[in-house]
Parts: structure tokens; C-alpha cells; sequence
């Protein structure tokens, strides 16, 4: 699919079911990039009937997923310093993927984010302003710049992360806890012995197949309810 906002157009991985309306589904993902891992948990989404999209946020600078080997990673990170400008410019993409996927005949008129990683305030951002009916984050990084729309979110949010996971220390992990406390509809899950990237199968040294399948587990209940509401 081709999203086209007042800045450009740009490329978003599109699944849809195979019949039917469901609620349409925003992957956001790593400082990777649109890469395999994230396509299939698109396609494995669209199978569950969500309508699952995946768009590349790094369109501006480099395009296209980064392969995890010492030069992929070394460009990946660089494309990722900015994290204000890319929150920024990454909320207005966000804006005109809901867009078209909320018109889409094979929308239900239901929204959640689920990121990844960097990918990870995306859900909360797009919860607490974009209109979305729930969110997901799976070992999001850099939360502490986003305990605001944290606080603000009244939606069902699924906040995962490992106990070993450098960006989530404990202190951090404390400030979330509280920013969610007015949300009841907040679920928080640590992993012990899990590391950052737990859910992404091409993270080697950090996968961890049983967290990741929990994971999915007690996310896709909020997810699943978004069919009939």
C-alpha cells in the first residue's frame, strides 16, 4: 500500500483478511525497519482477521529494512538519533496510515498501534492522540520521554518487556507503572531472564520463543475485542 500524506508518499506493508471486516492494525517497528519479522506477524495477524499494516517511518533518510550485521545495525542506530524529530515526523505518518486503513474496505472502523522497540511509544502516542482504540508495545525503548501521553491514555494498553532489557531499567519502570495508575485498562508484563528485541525471531542472541508466544498470548484478547465493539 502506498500512503501518500502532505510530505509524500511512502510505502506501508499492507495484509488483509481473507473475508470479512476487522479492525485494521499498525505494526510500527525496530530501528530495523520493515524487515521479515515484522511481515509475518503481519500476515499471521491478517489470518486472525485484522486488517495489518506495517509502514516504513524511515522513508525521509534511508529506505528499507537494515540487515542486523555490524554495518546494518551501525546504520539503523544512526537513522535513529533523532528520536524528537522522528516522533514528530513518525505521528504524522501514523496519522495518514490510520487514515486510509480506518476507509479500507476490510476495516471494521477499529485502530490499535502494536510497536516494537523503537516502534514502542508509538502505541502509546497513538492511543492517548490519534484516536485509537487500544495499544501494544513490545520492549518499547525511550518510554521515559512519554510518561505525558502515558498518563493520558484511557484506552486498553499491553506493555511488555524482559527483566533484562536496557531500556527498561527498574527506575523507569517505576515512572510507567505510575503513569498508568489512572488506567485500568492497563496491563504491564516483565519476563524474567528476557532481553531487548525478546519477540523479533532474527534477534538471535535476544529471542526468546516462549516470552514472545506469552506475549502474543495476552495481547491479542485486546486486540480480539476490538471485532465486536
Amino acid at each position: 500500500m502506498l500512503v501518500r500524506s502532505d510530505e509524500g508518499a511512502f510505502d506501508c506493508y499492507l495484509a488483509a483478511p481473507a473475508a470479512g471486516r476487522g479492525p485494521g492494525i499498525v505494526m510500527v517497528s525496530t530501528i530495523f525497519g520493515v524487515d521479515d519479522d515484522l511481515i509475518k506477524m503481519c500476515d499471521d495477524l491478517a489470518a486472525r482477521g485484522f486488517l495489518s499494516a506495517a509502514p516504513d517511518l524511515f522513508w525521509r533518510d534511508d529506505k528499507g529494512p537494515m540487515p542486523r550485521t555490524e554495518e546494518g545495525v551501525r546504520r539503523a542506530s544512526a537513522r535513529a538519533e533523532d528520536r524528537a524529530g522522528l516522533a514528530s515526523s513518525g505521528t504524522r505518518d501514523l496519522t495518514a496510515v490510520l487514515t486510509q486503513l480506518r476507509a479500507h474496505p476490510s476495516c471494521n472502523g477499529k485502530t490499535a498501534v502494536i510497536g516494537l522497540c523503537f516502534g514502542g511509544p508509538f502505541a502509546i502516542i497513538a492511543a492517548a492522540k490519534l484516536g485509537c482504540d487500544a495499544g501494544a508495545s513490545f520492549h518499547g525503548s525511550v518510554f521515559g520521554n512519554h510518561l505525558d501521553e502515558l498518563a493520558a491514555t484511557t484506552v486498553p494498553l499491553s506493555l511488555h518487556w524482559g527483566d533484562e532489557d536496557f531500556a527498561m531499567p527498574a527506575e523507569l519502570l517505576l515512572k510507567v507503572c505510575t503513569a498508568t495508575q489512572r488506567n485500568p485498562s492497563a496491563e504491564i508484563y516483565i519476563y524474567p531472564g528476557v532481553k531487548h528485541g525478546y519477540t523479533c525471531p532474527s534477534q538471535s542472541k535476544a529471542y526468546a520463543p516462549d516470552a514472545a508466544a506469552l506475549t502474543w498470548a495476552r495481547t491479542l484478547p485486546i486486540l480480539d475485542r476490538l471485532k465486536s465493539s
